[in-house]
């Protein structure tokens, strides 16, 4: 029997630690069989010239509510697939789409409709939803729904879980009450615990660290600094998770949210555990002065993020990740494959999927094409190269 391989080459391979030139990755049946010098692809494969650019791995985005003027919180097929193939398009082959604080029936219409797109042909990976609440900080809820946020011990936990299956990350402030036997639920469930839009101090941090939380969304947004007590000084969250050991943090890249200074501080003190999120909206790739919802609030596309109506709180990114690399570069002063390892390796590692995020044998062919201002040229979902792309 003659096996059969497809060679990828042309375009520069982007692996963890390196960019490799003159080399071939080579596909078969959905999966990276090999990465060798072009001198050494078999003669029974099939070549297909890249051209010119990098080959990555696919993009993976923990934290996005959609683009395009669609939305995940929408309990919509139609919406998913908006957002999905908006995400497509820009190099995402693997998503969790992230639903902000709502009521409890929203949740669960929009988790039931999640499930449903979970094995769609043409689509990026869902390996389940992010919950982005609603077990928040009023203090530090950003855009986020007053009237939806709750807490861990008001008996609500048990009706989410009931869809555990569908979901991949849940992040709540640690300092609410029975924050730790939330970790604890959640971590029996198989599912991420992280922190955010967080009052708390490092204390409640690392309790539920201790209980098996082991993520942080959007450093800077949402986190609590520090306070005085007298004459003593009480480090907040963003401390704590600045000088954390273990945790994996995510940063919004898109030039708005964060001045470089900060995400030159965060990357000094996370370099390997730090990773690039979207947050994007269906606000993304919408023109100035868009309007878009987020569960039952409104918002606007504004200088280039989403605002919410009065402006006090931006409501999420407008910026697709594979667009927040040329800032990572710029701001943090790193090379390609830093940067890619942020929006690949580093997010599979948070997100527990050991098939993706890797140009190495046995992950999945999924894979993001860049031309050499690293604009996103092509996309392949399990080796399958998209129309159009």
């Amino acid at each position: 029997m003659v096996d059969m391989w497809e060679a990828l080459v042309g375009a520069d391979v982007v692996t963890e630690h390196e960019v490799l030139h003159d080399h071939a990755v080579l596909v078969r049946d959905g999966l990276i069989e090999a990465v060798v010098p072009t001198g050494q692809v078999p003669s029974t494969a099939t070549v297909r010239d890249l051209g010119p650019g990098f080959l990555t791995p696919g993009l993976i985005d923990l934290h996005t509510h959609g683009a395009d003027g669609h939305g995940f919180s929408e309990a919509d097929s139609a919406e998913y697939r908006g957002a999905l193939e908006g995400l497509l398009r820009a190099g995402v082959t693997t998503a969790l789409p992230t639903l902000v604080t709502a009521p409890l029936e929203s949740l669960e219409g929009s988790l039931d409709t999640l499930a449903s797109m979970q094995n769609t042909a043409g689509l990026p990976r869902i390996p389940g939803a992010h919950l982005e609440g609603p077990y928040f900080s009023y203090v530090q809820r950003g855009a986020q729904d007053p009237a939806a946020l709750r807490q861990p011990d008001d008996g609500s936990v048990d009706r989410l879980l009931e869809r555990s299956a569908a979901i991949r990350m849940i992040s709540f402030a640690p300092e609410l009450p029975g924050a730790v036997q939330f970790t604890e639920r959640l971590v029996e469930a198989g599912i991420v615990a992280a922190a955010g839009h967080t009052d708390g101090r490092d204390e409640d941090l690392y309790a539920c660290q201790r209980a098996g939380l082991s993520h942080v969304i959007h450093i800077f947004s949402g986190q609590s600094t520090t306070v005085r007590s007298g004459p003593w000084r009480q480090p907040g969250m963003l401390e704590a998770t600045l000088a954390s050991n273990g945790l994996t943090v995510e940063m919004i890249a898109d030039g708005h949210h964060l001045p470089a200074t900060l995400m030159q501080l965060a990357y000094r003190c996370l370099a390997g555990r730090l990773l690039l999120v979207s947050d994007s909206t269906p606000g993304a790739g919408l023109p100035e002065g868009s309007f878009y919802r987020l569960g039952d609030l409104e918002y606007v596309v504004e200088g280039g993020v989403g605002m919410t109506l009065d402006r006090t709180a931006f409501g999420g990114s407008t910026t697709l990740v594979s667009a927040m690399l040329p800032v990572a570069i710029s701001a943090l002063g790193i090379g390609i494959p830093e940067a890619i390892a942020m929006v690949t390796s580093i997010p599979a590692a948070a997100a527990r999927l050991d098939d993706v995020g890797r140009i190495a044998p046995g992950a999945r062919a999924d894979f993001a094409l860049f031309d050499d201002d690293l604009a996103v040229t092509g996309v392949a979902l399990g080796g399958e190269w998209q129309p159009g792309r």
